[in-house]
């Protein structure tokens, strides 16, 4: 494990950044125990986080490491290093408000309703026993009372069209619905009980 010093960090120079480039694992080290406590202090400024701070400029390192045989430099090691850490630590800040709008989007009432949670497994047990045991009563009607009560609310058809289906008056499908749930209601009690 490598561990950073504490000193001031001295300029880094030119051979150090070629050691990089050549794959030296001491290079790394070395700059590693140079920049590491500054560059954290610096990222948390902008997180306010020392956990999320040492993370990032890890996360830093190791990209670093990884893209050392491509590294550009326009100007000094020390200023990449401290640019990349201050968009990287731009780019957790913008994440977490995105983060931050969503939950609080989440949280409002009329986005609440549209997304209800999950229906707990007795819920979803109990709402299958129901719909059994509303079956089997719906089995139980006379024919004409049944066919009127599937019609309407399993097919979703409204009183003209089954009077249309079943050759019988918008008044006849109206008596036969109120049967049909009287019916259901009765048998619903029984059962309870």
């Amino acid at each position: 494990m490598i561990h950073p010093s504490k000193s001031p960090a001295p300029p880094i120079g030119t051979d150090l950044v070629e050691r990089l480039r050549a794959g030296d694992v001491r290079a790394l080290e070395e700059l590693f125990r140079q920049q590491y406590e500054p560059l954290c202090r610096f990222a948390e400024r902008y997180l306010r986080d020392r956990a999320a701070s040492e993370d990032l400029v890890q996360d830093l390192f190791a990209a670093l490491w990884a893209r050392r045989t491509r590294l550009d430099l326009r100007g000094s090691l020390r200023a990449y290093l401290f640019a990349s850490v201050r968009n990287r630590a731009l780019n957790v800040r913008k994440h977490q408000l995105v983060e931050h709008e969503w939950e609080r989007d989440e949280a409002a009432p009329e986005v609440r309703v549209l997304h209800r949670a999950p229906r707990r497994p007795d819920e979803l047990l109990d709402e299958r026993e129901r719909d059994a045991r509303v079956r089997a009563a719906v089995a139980q009607l006379p024919e004409r009372c049944r066919l009127v009560m599937q019609l309407r609310w399993q097919e979703q058809l409204g009183y003209s069209e089954i009077a249309s289906i079943l050759g019988i008056s918008v008044k006849g499908v109206e008596i036969q619905l109120a049967r049909g749930l009287r019916a259901l209601r009765a048998r619903v009690r029984r059962d309870v009980r």
